[in-house]
Protein backbone atom coordinates (compact mmCIF):
# COMPACT_ATOMS: atom_id res chain seq x y z
CA UNK A 1 0.00 0.00 0.00
CA UNK A 2 2.80 2.47 0.32
CA UNK A 3 4.06 1.83 -2.25
CA UNK A 4 1.40 2.34 -4.22
CA UNK A 5 0.62 5.54 -2.13
CA UNK A 6 4.22 6.53 -3.71
CA UNK A 7 3.74 5.96 -7.05
CA UNK A 8 0.47 7.73 -6.90
CA UNK A 9 2.23 10.89 -5.55
CA UNK A 10 5.34 10.76 -8.18
CA UNK A 11 2.92 10.49 -10.79
CA UNK A 12 0.70 13.56 -9.30
CA UNK A 13 3.39 15.71 -8.66
CA UNK A 14 4.76 15.06 -12.43
CA UNK A 15 1.47 16.15 -13.91
CA UNK A 16 1.32 19.27 -11.22
CA UNK A 17 5.10 20.45 -12.69
CA UNK A 18 4.21 19.80 -16.12
CA UNK A 19 1.35 22.14 -15.60
CA UNK A 20 3.17 25.17 -14.03
CA UNK A 21 5.52 24.91 -16.81
CA UNK A 22 2.66 25.27 -19.63
CA UNK A 23 1.33 27.96 -17.66
CA UNK A 24 4.92 29.73 -17.31
CA UNK A 25 5.55 29.13 -20.81
CA UNK A 26 2.13 30.26 -21.71
CA UNK A 27 2.73 33.53 -19.90
CA UNK A 28 6.01 34.04 -21.77
CA UNK A 29 4.74 33.46 -24.88
CA UNK A 30 2.07 36.30 -24.44
CA UNK A 31 4.85 38.82 -23.53
CA UNK A 32 6.51 37.68 -26.33
CA UNK A 33 3.15 38.29 -28.61
CA UNK A 34 2.60 41.74 -26.63
CA UNK A 35 6.29 42.76 -27.36
CA UNK A 36 6.30 42.09 -31.24
CA UNK A 37 3.00 44.16 -31.53
CA UNK A 38 4.30 47.00 -29.97
CA UNK A 39 7.27 46.93 -32.36
CA UNK A 40 5.13 46.51 -35.07
CA UNK A 41 2.91 49.59 -34.27
CA UNK A 42 6.17 51.90 -34.07
CA UNK A 43 7.07 50.07 -37.55
CA UNK A 44 3.50 51.11 -38.90
CA UNK A 45 3.70 54.62 -37.91
CA UNK A 46 7.09 55.30 -39.06
CA UNK A 47 5.55 53.94 -42.74
CA UNK A 48 2.53 56.36 -42.03
CA UNK A 49 4.83 59.12 -41.81
CA UNK A 50 5.13 61.37 -45.43
CA UNK A 51 9.15 61.45 -45.44
CA UNK A 52 12.27 60.42 -43.65
CA UNK A 53 13.07 63.32 -42.10
CA UNK A 54 10.47 63.11 -39.81
CA UNK A 55 10.86 59.69 -38.90
CA UNK A 56 14.74 60.60 -37.71
CA UNK A 57 13.05 63.52 -35.98
CA UNK A 58 10.80 61.62 -33.71
CA UNK A 59 11.31 60.22 -30.31
CA UNK A 60 10.19 56.98 -30.52
CA UNK A 61 10.65 56.20 -26.96
CA UNK A 62 8.29 59.02 -25.87
CA UNK A 63 5.78 58.49 -29.17
CA UNK A 64 5.49 54.69 -27.94
CA UNK A 65 4.34 55.81 -24.20
CA UNK A 66 2.24 58.20 -25.34
CA UNK A 67 0.22 55.39 -26.94
CA UNK A 68 0.36 53.79 -24.66
CA UNK A 69 2.85 50.57 -25.55
CA UNK A 70 4.13 49.81 -21.92
CA UNK A 71 2.16 47.54 -20.64
CA UNK A 72 4.76 44.73 -20.03
CA UNK A 73 6.35 45.27 -17.22
CA UNK A 74 9.72 47.80 -17.31
CA UNK A 75 9.01 47.99 -20.70
CA UNK A 76 11.29 50.48 -23.35
CA UNK A 77 11.64 50.83 -26.65
CA UNK A 78 14.90 51.42 -28.57
CA UNK A 79 14.97 52.21 -32.11
CA UNK A 80 17.75 52.60 -34.42
CA UNK A 81 18.95 53.35 -37.80
CA UNK A 82 22.06 52.09 -39.66
CA UNK A 83 22.99 54.83 -41.44
CA UNK A 84 20.63 57.82 -41.44
CA UNK A 85 21.32 59.24 -44.37
CA UNK A 86 20.94 56.46 -46.23
CA UNK A 87 18.07 55.78 -48.61
CA UNK A 88 16.19 53.32 -47.67
CA UNK A 89 16.86 53.84 -43.93
CA UNK A 90 17.97 50.24 -42.14
CA UNK A 91 15.61 50.52 -38.90
CA UNK A 92 16.36 48.33 -35.84
CA UNK A 93 13.38 48.34 -33.07
CA UNK A 94 13.71 46.45 -29.98
CA UNK A 95 11.43 46.28 -27.16
CA UNK A 96 12.38 45.28 -23.60
CA UNK A 97 10.65 43.95 -20.69
CA UNK A 98 11.58 42.42 -17.25
CA UNK A 99 9.99 39.64 -15.77
CA UNK A 100 10.83 37.62 -12.98
CA UNK A 101 14.24 39.20 -13.10
CA UNK A 102 15.07 38.12 -16.44
CA UNK A 103 15.28 40.81 -19.18
CA UNK A 104 13.50 39.61 -22.48
CA UNK A 105 13.65 41.34 -25.87
CA UNK A 106 12.47 41.10 -29.28
CA UNK A 107 13.98 42.66 -32.39
CA UNK A 108 12.47 43.73 -35.21
CA UNK A 109 14.57 45.25 -38.70
CA UNK A 110 13.36 46.48 -41.36
CA UNK A 111 13.67 49.01 -44.52
CA UNK A 112 11.91 52.12 -45.48
CA UNK A 113 12.26 54.24 -48.54
CA UNK A 114 10.17 57.68 -49.35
Amino acid sequence: MLIAVFVLSVGIMSVLLFFSQAILSAEFASDMTTATLHAEQILEEMQSRATLTNILATNWFEWAQRQGLDTLPDETHDVRFTNSESNPLDIQTTVRWKKNSRINSVMLTTSITK
